[in-house]
């Protein structure tokens, strides 16, 4: 089974304070009045998903968040997957719907 998570809110279960303190150092920022966790340093991302990983004992997949439309979507959706160095983790990408808009994708390609 795999956790597909929204890097800017998604709650896990109560842990021991070590664990909480490792996930803080980790990268992660804790919202007490909302109660949900959010990424804000990705210096440690494979880390902190492994530690993620093992607190939800399943493997975990964060959403990528469109450059063009703002839209998260699943890496699963698109056609470059197996090709993808950085896919299922919380970055910034550009989603199915932006690539098959040619006009969109050839603004995108000006850019950089």
């Amino acid at each position: 089974m795999v956790t597909v998570l929204n890097k800017k809110a998604f709650k896990l279960p109560r842990v021991e304070k070590e664990k909480f303190i490792l996930l803080l150092r980790l990268g992660l920022e804790y919202n007490r009045e909302q109660g949900v966790f959010s990424i804000s340093s990705y210096n440690n991302i494979e880390k902190l998903m492994d530690t993620i990983a093992s607190i939800l004992n399943t493997e975990v997949v964060f959403l990528q968040n469109c450059t063009r439309c703002g839209k998260d979507f699943s890496c699963g959706d698109c056609k470059y997957n197996e090709l993808c160095t950085t896919k299922n983790l919380p970055f910034s990408c550009v989603c199915p719907q932006c690539l098959r808009d040619r006009k969109q994708f050839e603004e995108y390609l000006e850019k950089f």
